[in-house]
């Protein structure tokens, strides 16, 4: 979740507390943020220096020239393809909106409702999809699920913030090192079980601050039973589609 390729992030937004809140959550995920209060802002910005930005999060709903404008300008002075445009909103957007966010080139559309794994999930997405594209598809949805765990005979608690076929992330102010074998007890919405599975740290942020936002561990399971296999299947599978990321 944290990433060590950090990029050059370009946030739209009238609202100082959503540039803010989105600026922290983007900087602890490793990128590099910029603000632009309006359209007008994002206009001179992309002017001056196009080749320094590697994302744009435009929010829709922005005084003067909105975030349709600036798109709209973007496409019509060649910057379309430039780097990539997230639309962010804080209203719900039906289908006639999408197929014209599409149409001018928009990337992607979230709400400002989403959780910060979410957002980040997608930030991510749309700023390596060549690298998301290669090898084997794995489904990874943003979840909020609390969580008993074991190390050794210690018996702690967290929460789990997403979740793959393969692993999660374990949202927890202990610190665990890389390595740490670990067991998860667990239940996940709509499935009547509890999944018991053994886990190892494949890497922490044990040495970061303890308040940060995603504190936690990534965790692989080393055991997986058929059946919970299965279940954990169906679970990502009608998660993703809700949530658009199939």
């Amino acid at each position: 979740m944290i990433t060590t390729e950090s990029r050059n992030i370009l946030v739209a937004d009238d609202s100082m507390f959503f540039r803010i809140k989105l600026s922290d959550i983007l900087s602890e995920a490793g990128h590099r943020v910029m603000f632009a209060k309006d359209g007008r802002e994002v206009i001179k910005e992309v002017s001056i220096n196009s080749t320094g930005i590697d994302l744009l999060v435009l929010d829709l709903q922005m005084p003067d020239i909105d975030g349709f404008a600036v798109l709209e300008w973007l496409k019509e002075n060649g910057y379309k393809d430039k780097f990539p445009v997230l639309v962010i909103t804080g209203v719900y957007e039906g289908t006639e909106v999408i197929d014209r966010l599409k149409e001018l080139g928009a990337a992607g559309l979230m709400s400002k409702a989403f959780t910060p794994e979410h957002i980040i999930y997608i930030v991510n997405n749309v700023l390596f999809s060549e690298k998301a594209a290669k090898g084997k598809h794995r489904v990874r949805v943003p979840v909020s699920i609390p969580i008993d765990f074991k190390v050794g005979e210690k018996k702690l608690s967290g929460f789990l913030l997403n979740i793959s076929d393969n692993g999660v992330f374990l949202h927890t102010k202990e610190g665990l090192l890389r390595g740490t074998v670990v067991h998860l007890i667990f239940s996940l919405p709509g499935i009547e079980r509890v999944f018991n599975v053994k886990g190892v740290v494949r890497w922490s942020t044990a040495e970061a601050d303890s308040d940060a936002i995603f504190g936690g561990s990534g965790i692989m399971f080393e055991s997986l039973p058929d059946e919970d296999h299965a279940l954990m299947g169906e679970f990502l599978e009608r998660e993703a589609k809700n949530l658009g990321l199939d």
